[in-house]
């Protein structure tokens, strides 16, 4: 019996049975027309809107509309659609920098405001110290040999004087007396101490012992002796009591210091005098011990005593100028600079803080002499001219 849809010129309906259907030329021109419209390899197909005359037709199985990328692989193109139909952006690394210094130019703003205050009393307290050394403007400027240029990139020559006394506002003689050069190029710091009792000729003529030259005329005389001879030019002055140093010292928290050997020495008036010993080793200093450390007499001659003042002062400034302290320094500069008399500014004392803190040696040396009486007066009697600018020399040029 003859089929319907034979009748209507159709072809007969085909039952297919189960398993891999096998493909027909026609298939194979069906699919090759397929492949030729789809995009090249790593190219992204595009999204045009609904409506567009180059509208492309969603192929069975993806969802219309969705955005398509396409990776290559062993196998050929592969579409891959990313989440959500959404393009993924790249990570900018430009913004997140720009963000990072907004930040830190924030803090650092904030740093300044919250430090202000204590840098401007450390100021005034430098000022306070400057004014005490002042005691002639223009004296002061034709006496001391000014810096070639910043500090920190030139370098400087710095006078210490020790005072005798207790307030810094009183006529003394200088205990002590040390040169110390700052060479940023070197990275050194030298020091050349001259003994307290070396006989010189001061500015007027006359001769007496180098302590006596800031008693007569303060530390400017001092400097004028000193550089008359010694023949170094001095950039700065800094004078400390016995009563500042100590202060320094309890500042900074006291000093480990190491003790060479075992020294005892008497100290007080002589109707009341009394001994201290400082045994050999690692030993903790308090202001008080620190100064009798320092002032050690009646045990040994001027030469040794100005070593070991070198060496104590070398680990304090160390100390003071190490990173906690430094950081502490707005609040315990004003009470260290009370018993202080110095030329040098708030900055200039910052830079030559800072380059005594990278510094990683330097030259010590002790101008020794002969011990002579002379009129029932003990004095050094300073070294030949050849031994003293064989020290000079070293001192400003290592």
């Amino acid at each position: 019996m003859a089929r319907s849809d034979e009748r209507d010129g159709r072809k007969p309906y085909k039952k297919y049975k189960s398993g891999r259907a096998q493909r027909t030329s026609k298939d194979i021109e069906l699919a090759s027309a397929r492949s030729a419209r789809q995009p090249a390899a790593g190219l992204r197909s595009e999204k045009r809107p609904s409506g567009s005359p180059h509208l492309k037709s969603t192929p069975a199985g993806d969802t219309p509309g969705a955005y398509r990328r396409y990776t290559a692989g062993a196998g050929g193109t592969s579409p891959v659609a990313a989440p959500g139909g959404r393009r993924r952006r790249r990570f900018r690394w430009g913004r997140l920098m720009a963000v990072l210094l907004i930040l830190v130019i924030i803090a650092a703003i904030a740093g300044i405001v919250i430090a202000w205050p204590s840098y401007k009393k450390f100021d005034h307290a430098v000022d306070n110290a400057n004014c005490r050394f002042r005691l002639n403007g223009k004296e002061a400027a034709s006496v001391l040999t000014p810096d070639q240029g910043a500090i920190w990139r030139q370098g400087t020559t710095l006078l210490m004087l020790g005072a005798d006394s207790k307030d810094i506002k009183e006529p003394a003689r200088s205990d002590t007396i040390m040169l110390l050069r700052f060479n940023p190029d070197t990275r050194t710091v030298n020091q050349l101490s001259v003994p307290r009792d070396t006989r010189v000729q001061l500015s007027d003529g006359s001769f007496d012992k180098i302590n006596v030259a800031m008693a007569r005329g303060g530390p400017l005389e001092s400097v004028r002796t000193i550089e008359q001879y010694l023949g170094i030019p001095i950039n700065h002055v800094m004078v400390v009591s016995f009563k500042g140093f100590s202060k320094l010292v309890d500042a900074v928290g006291g000093l480990d210091f190491k003790v060479p050997e075992t020294i005892t020495s008497e100290f007080g008036a002589a109707d009341n005098r009394y001994t201290v010993t400082f045994k050999k080793g690692m030993r903790h200093f308090d202001g008080r011990e620190a100064l009798q450390y320092v002032r050690i007499r009646y045990v040994d001659d001027d030469f040794h005593r100005a070593a070991r003042q070198q060496a104590f002062l070398q680990a304090l400034t160390k100390k003071i100028t190490s990173l906690p302290i430094l950081r502490r320094m707005p609040q315990i500069g004003p009470q260290l600079m009370k018993s202080v008399a110095t030329d040098l500014t708030t900055t200039e004392l910052l830079q030559v803080g800072f380059l005594k803190w990278r510094a990683n040696g330097g030259t010590k040396a002790v101008l020794t002499g002969e011990p002579q009486y002379i009129g029932g007066v003990a004095y050094v009697l300073p070294p030949d001219e050849a031994t003293k600018q064989e020290a000079v020399h070293r001192f400003l040029t290592r």
